[in-house]
């Protein structure tokens, strides 16, 4: 017997592969954007993360060299007597006689940075359990106070960056005949 050769006409297959090709690079190239697409997503949200906390971290130093200067926190005035930055345009401000670090309160251009102290109620806290250091102890247990809070906004949101606000409350020790 003879071996037969069975031969397959190449028109049958003519463009099969070249299609199966295409249809699997197509495939990939949609897997591939999608990729790119979740990845620069991804790069956007960590941005943001960092924006918003370096905005909280930058709200959070004023607040604080708000709070280490007493002349800050003048025992003057009702409820809600409002001490704000110098220049700030806020028509609720009783004074503007805030100061602080201007290394702290330097911030990029396009940056609002507001900060107040407002003096909170009661008017005097009679009182006011306070611990002190070893060395300012008194035999006094407590003492009256004058209470406030601090708030500073840090608002970066018109140049693309983050936006903060902090609040904090302080007790500012006062002498019981000063109201």
């Amino acid at each position: 017997m003879k071996n037969m050769k069975v031969q397959v006409s190449p028109s049958h297959s003519r463009g099969a592969i070249l299609l199966v090709s295409m249809v699997f690079l197509l495939l990939m190239a949609l897997v591939a954007g999608t990729v790119m697409q979740t990845s620069m997503l991804e790069f956007k949200m960590a941005g943001n993360d960092q924006f918003r906390e370096e905005a909280f971290q930058k709200a959070q130093a004023v607040s604080s060299s708000i709070s280490e200067d007493v002349d800050n926190f003048p025992v003057v005035g009702d409820v809600g007597y409002t001490n704000c930055v110098t220049g700030d345009a806020d028509p609720d401000c009783d004074i503007f006689s805030l100061t602080i670090d201007s290394a702290i309160a330097s911030v990029p251009t396009g940056v609002a940075l507001t900060a107040q102290v407002t003096r909170e109620g009661p008017l005097i806290l009679e009182s006011f359990p306070v611990r002190l250091s070893e060395s300012q102890t008194s035999s006094s247990p407590s003492y009256d106070a004058a209470i406030f809070e601090v708030v500073v906004e840090y608002s970066g949101s018109d140049v693309g960056l983050g936006n903060a606000e902090v609040a904090q409350g302080l007790a500012v020790r006062i002498v019981s005949s000063v109201q």
